[in-house]
């Protein structure tokens, strides 16, 4: 096996190439084939230039959603190190990692998730018909993080005179075939770049927008909605979705997904035991940590009803200081709190992840409480929720309401 260190400059190899084979992405070059997980799909972006193990290590905690699938995708690199599909980059080899076959590649775990998008039927269906609703004839639409160009087409067939399907993502050339496919290339024009960089020809009388990610926040959408209402949107512009609220759901998550995810005095015990390695210093500190789930996989009861957090319509940013009291409607252990939100797509359509809406493509953040608490019937709680707000990190706490007086 290659040596791979902290100091081991990693880039891919040549003629790497990238396919969607089941649930999995298969990772090839000659006849070696290597088979991970589509979130190990982050890699491809990381060693698109050579970089670091360590490094690689730092960013990759900023950007998976939590420790499972960070030590996921270390795992990735680890063993796409050993295969020889990750190379030394200090080491000289043909080629060039920005070869054509790479960028080709680099399109193919994006497909994966657009895929899981559209089979995902209440959330699409929900979106177009609200794209149906607000769209009129003769409408100028500009269409952000256009994808596969769904929501743009359907903007079309509603009968907009133009629209601009604007995406950064190398899934723009899919995008363009479609677009093709459905005879649609006189009125829709693709647009490659970040839409707070790009410049249109005219600006617009509505725009659609499904930049929602699984934390809310994730895609920019307080950003990118505000840039979009200031420089290609016409004044009295119209937008779907037209509002998103966010909530937070006080909840018992229960006890076999926190051994999964916490190193919890248990996990390192095990961990001690079967590897004879002591892992104590993964010991997590009392501050708030989350993990991203399914709510079909998490199984969490619910404790209170959700609490609203934020409203998107009004937001200026993405910094968020909410303090809300709530009345716990269950007794129970309170241990952590689900977000997730309702978009009002249009006047006539609204789509909430709310876990009792059934399951979806999106999946649910999930704060985990530094100190759990027992959680009374119609006791009230001071629950405080924090995104971006600079100097203060990012978290929920809950705690008994204060008596008033």
């Amino acid at each position: 096996m290659p040596t791979l260190s902290s100091h081991t400059r990693l880039r891919w190899v040549d003629d790497l190439r990238v396919h969607l084979f089941g649930d999995r992405v298969n990772y090839s070059a000659g006849d070696c084939t290597v088979s991970i997980w589509p979130s190990c799909s982050v890699l491809l972006d990381l060693f698109r230039k050579p970089a670091m193990f360590a490094e690689a290590a730092d960013l990759l905690n900023r950007r998976v959603a939590d420790r499972a699938a960070w030590v996921e995708a270390m795992s990735g690199i680890v063993k796409l190190h050993a295969v020889g599909l990750l190379v030394d980059a200090n080491v000289p080899c043909h080629g060039s990692p920005d070869s054509g076959r790479l960028e080709k590649g680099h399109a193919i775990p994006s497909l994966f998730v657009h895929a899981q998008l559209l089979h995902d039927r209440r959330r699409t269906e929900s979106f177009l018909a609200a794209v149906r609703e607000i769209v009129r004839p003769g409408d100028v639409v500009v269409d952000v993080g256009a994808g596969t160009g769904v929501l743009a087409i359907a903007a079309a067939q509603a009968g907009a005179a133009r629209v601009y399907a604007v995406e950064r993502t190398s899934i723009i050339n899919f995008a363009k075939l479609n677009i093709r496919q459905n005879g649609l290339q006189d009125r829709v024009t693709p647009v490659a770049g970040w839409s707070m960089d790009v410049e249109l020809p005219e600006r617009a009388d509505v725009l659609v927008s499904e930049i929602i990610g699984n934390d809310p926040f994730d895609e920019k959408v307080v950003e990118v909605t505000a840039d979009a209402r200031m420089r290609l949107l016409k004044p009295d512009a119209r937008m779907v979705p037209q509002t998103i609220t966010i909530f937070a759901l006080p909840l018992t998550v229960p006890n076999r997904i926190v051994r999964r995810r916490w190193f919890t005095p248990e996990v390192l015990e095990n961990w001690r035991s079967w590897y004879g390695i002591d892992f104590s210093a993964l010991a997590r500190s009392a501050a708030p940590w989350s993990f991203t789930c399914s709510p079909g996989i998490l199984g969490g009861r619910a404790l209170a009803d959700p609490v609203p957090v934020a409203d998107l319509r009004s937001a200026q940013s993405s910094a968020v200081a909410a303090d809300r009291c709530f009345t716990a409607t269950a007794s129970g252990r309170l241990n952590g709190v689900m977000i997730c939100f309702e978009a009002e797509l249009s006047p006539g359509i609204r789509l909430s992840t709310h876990p009792d809406q059934g399951d979806c493509s999106w999946k649910h953040r999930v704060w985990m409480l530094p100190e759990p608490l027992t959680a009374v019937s119609g006791s009230r709680y001071l629950l405080t929720y924090r995104h971006g707000v600079p100097g203060q990190p990012d978290g929920v706490h809950v705690r008994r309401a204060p008596h008033p007086g």
